[in-house]
C-alpha cells in the first residue's frame, strides 16, 4: 500500500467519543466510525455499552450544534475527532420566581 492510499483510506473514518450524564464511550480515547456510518448507530453502541434504556427524545450535540442521528457522520460535516454530548432535551423557559 502506497502512501496516498492510506492517506485517503484514513479520511474516511472519524474518531468519536460519545458523552452522557451516565458516563463516556469509549471510556477512554475514541471509537473509530466509517464517516459514511449514520451518527445514531454509534449512539446506540454507547447507549448499550452505557446501560442507558430509554433514549427516547434525546438530542446529540457537536461543536455547539445539534446534529441529525440519522445522517453519517460525513452528512453532519463531522471528521478527524469528534465528541458528541448525547443526553435530554435541556428544558427552558418557565417561570423563573420562586415561591417560599
Amino acid at each position: 500500500m502506497d502512501k496516498d492510499q492510506s492517506v485517503g483510506e484514513k479520511d474516511h473514518f472519524v474518531e468519536v467519543s460519545v458523552v452522557t450524564t451516565s458516563g463516556s464511550y469509549p471510556s477512554q480515547g475514541f471509537e473509530q466510525a466509517p464517516s459514511r456510518q449514520k451518527v445514531k448507530i454509534l449512539l446506540e453502541a454507547a447507549a448499550r455499552h452505557l446501560g442507558i434504556v430509554d433514549t427516547s427524545g434525546w438530542v446529540a450535540t457537536a461543536n455547539g450544534k445539534e446534529i441529525k442521528i440519522d445522517l453519517s457522520f460525513a452528512d453532519n460535516a463531522l471528521s478527524g475527532q469528534v465528541e458528541i454530548d448525547f443526553g435530554p432535551r435541556e428544558g427552558g423557559g418557565g417561570n423563573a420566581s420562586l415561591v417560599f
